[in-house]
């Protein structure tokens, strides 16, 4: 079986995967952009570490609580909701 590299079209950027919901809306990895699918920002919190409060930019939520947040109200904090929206086909 042949298998091809898929390359992106030069109009279609590559995106990275919001550490929480999983979307990929981040334009490159700890970039502290705000995700607008959950309304994580990514400070380079990973799995190692997913556990840890930081209280920086995403204030008392450790990325595990985030995740639980989003499977249950579709944002990384019920106080979000009115902000996030679903992902795009392309964000999948």
């Amino acid at each position: 079986m042949n298998q091809e590299l898929v390359k992106p079209s030069p109009t279609t950027a590559v995106r990275y995967r919001c550490t929480c919901c999983g979307a990929r809306t981040l334009s490159s990895p700890a970039s502290m952009e705000l995700c607008p699918v959950c309304w994580w920002e990514d400070d380079g919190q990973e799995d190692d570490d997913a556990s840890e409060v930081r209280l920086t930019v995403n204030g008392n939520l450790s990325l595990n609580d985030a995740r639980e947040h989003f499977r249950l109200c579709g944002a990384c904090h019920p106080r979000f909701i009115q902000y996030v929206r679903l992902p795009q086909d392309t964000e999948q």
